[in-house]
């Protein structure tokens, strides 16, 4: 079936304007995500002076007195709302363990202080070499702040780990920088070698840190559950171009945040005012990195759908081939453990004649490509096991 010349005008004109605009949406979006972890690594710092002078008290987590990791604890929550473990040792192991090259305001430090080998000590790192702790004993004790150069912590450093997101690009920071803040020039390679002897020795500093850097998170730390609500529309019929309320939709995942790529299991559930049916589709995704994901599945489609614009003309709906689509959404802001951020997808679901002959290009296209603008909730599966 040859295309109208108005179908080929707008085909060639929006994928043009795709190619263009995304490569820019991803730039800056990335820009904004870089800036406001800065503006949250900020904030965490800031809210930590706050209790400076505040006295040490073993198992206290303020606000008029705090132990180390009840203190960073407390702040954490309370300033950026990220519930960390409370103990020092599970804060490490929740956390990614970084080059020392990498370090930046708001990532965590720790030291080994005792005979046992264990970490038994953290601190929240304020740049310059320089970071806030609450000290139990020493010259001076309670929240201070004290220097990874001074002779005592330079010895009993162990590693920084990092559980904000990173707001330089790549985590790394500039060769003058890293001359200025650099330690013992431990790596996070180096650390996981340290961690694999010690494991299989026995010794009290058995947990798992992987050669990559990052910490052993468990299965269920790792899993995220996806909810967005969307109004769907389009711009065109087979018969004219302009903007069409095509309905609401509202859809849920589960994701699993691997470390280079993120599959996920979920549905869409959706009302089509534009061909006047309820459709399930179950979709499998992959996101990769923070911005992007595609998704397909088979549809399941409730009533006798119509032709868009031509309410009497009867179409099929398709169960496989069902959905294709891709998604992509804007950086996300913090509730406590809850992120929200703003999300666009197209997709085009497939129709058919009456009889399962394919649609014309131009009655296809109408029919099936949709945009979905709305909001997406994300809140980690571990939630829901508190």
């Amino acid at each position: 079936m040859r295309l109208s010349y108005k179908t080929r005008l707008f085909l060639i004109s929006f994928v043009t304007l795709f190619i263009m605009l995304v490569p820019q949406v991803c730039a800056q979006s990335k820009e904004n995500s870089r800036k406001e972890a800065a503006e949250l690594r900020q904030k965490f710092v800031d809210y930590g002076k706050k209790f400076i002078g505040c006295p040490y008290a073993s198992g206290a987590t303020g606000p008029t007195s705090f132990d180390c990791s009840g203190y960073v604890y407390a702040v954490s929550r309370e300033s950026v709302g990220y519930q960390l473990p409370r103990m020092t040792k599970n804060m490490l192991k929740y956390s990614k363990v970084i080059d020392d090259s990498k370090r930046e305001p708001g990532d965590l430090v720790f030291f080994k202080t005792t005979s046992s080998g264990d970490v038994s000590h953290v601190g929240i790192y304020m740049g310059k070499s320089q970071f806030l702790h609450c000290a139990s004993d020493g010259p001076n004790t309670g929240v201070i702040v004290s220097s990874l150069k001074e002779s005592y912590w330079k010895t009993h450093y162990y590693c920084t780990a990092r559980f904000l997101p990173a707001s330089e690009e790549n985590g790394e920071k500039s060769a003058s920088m890293n001359s200025t803040d650099s330690t013992d020039g431990k790596s996070a390679k180096k650390l996981a070698s340290e961690s694999s002897e010690s494991a299989s020795t026995g010794g009290a500093n058995s947990y798992e840190i992987v050669a990559n850097g990052s910490s052993n998170r468990t299965f269920l730390d790792r899993l995220f559950i996806d909810s967005s609500f969307d109004l769907d529309w389009n711009f065109f019929t087979p018969d004219e171009f302009r903007l069409f309320f095509r309905g609401l939709s509202a859809n849920g995942q589960v994701r699993y945040a691997g470390d280079k790529i993120q599959p996920g299991l979920g549905f869409i559930a959706r009302w089509d005012a534009g061909t006047k049916v309820f459709q399930l589709p179950l979709i499998a995704s992959l996101t990769v990195g923070e911005y992007f994901k595609i998704f397909a599945g088979p549809v399941f489609t409730f009533g006798n759908p119509r032709l868009p614009g031509d309410s009497d003309k009867k179409i099929k709906g398709s169960v496989f081939p069902g959905i294709i689509g891709l998604c992509w959404n804007t950086p996300s802001f913090s509730i406590k453990s809850t992120k929200i951020c703003f999300e666009q997808d197209l997709h085009y679901t497939v129709y058919n004649r009456r009889d399962g002959a394919a649609l014309s290009a131009n009655k296809s296209f109408a029919s099936g490509l949709v945009f979905s603008s709305g909001i997406r909730v994300t809140l980690p599966m571990k939630e829901f096991f508190k």
